[in-house]
């Protein structure tokens, strides 16, 4: 079986690569290391400020924060589930199931979305995009901050 390898866009490896294509700058791996993750940081935190669509270099697609209502119950085989997230916190300390609402944002949950089908390579729907545990918390944290936020994040169409 196939098992999956992660990808860093700082590893060791690209380093090697990327002065193996560009031998005429001179550049050390840690600075190397800092103007990737430094326009990274500043890709997610344009992405967060404005709730714009954003289009990366090189045909790798577009890359948005999702604004979504949640389905709160869902029928199968004629058996209705509830599909909310749960509050495990409350949950513990009540002894029963507590669901987790949203009603701070009128219903809806934000997440980060990558738009496959503006990608100009083959095989892109091969390819998943997880966002780092840090740039998911930012939406919470841009959330809680100001009301205004969770009204500049659009609702995209993911077809």
């Amino acid at each position: 079986m196939r098992v999956a390898k992660d990808w860093r866009s700082a590893s060791k490896e690209n380093y090697k690569n990327f002065k193996s294509e560009k031998p005429e700058i001179d550049i050390s791996f840690e600075e190397w290391k800092k103007i990737v993750y430094g326009f990274n940081r500043m890709f997610a935190e344009h992405i967060l400020e404005t709730g714009e669509k954003i289009k990366l270099p090189n045909g790798l697609g577009e890359f948005a924060i999702n604004k979504k209502k949640r389905v709160k119950v869902t029928v199968v085989d004629g058996k209705e589930y509830i599909n909310l997230p749960v509050d495990w916190k409350k949950t513990k300390e009540k002894g029963k199931y507590i669901y987790n609402f949203n009603y701070h944002t009128e219903g809806y949950f934000f997440g980060w979305k990558w738009f496959r089908r503006s990608c100009r390579f083959k095989f892109s729907n091969f390819w998943t995009f997880k966002p780092t545990r840090d740039n998911s918390r930012l939406i919470t944290k841009y959330i809680k901050s100001d009301e205004k936020y969770q009204h500049i994040y659009a609702t995209w169409n993911l077809n």
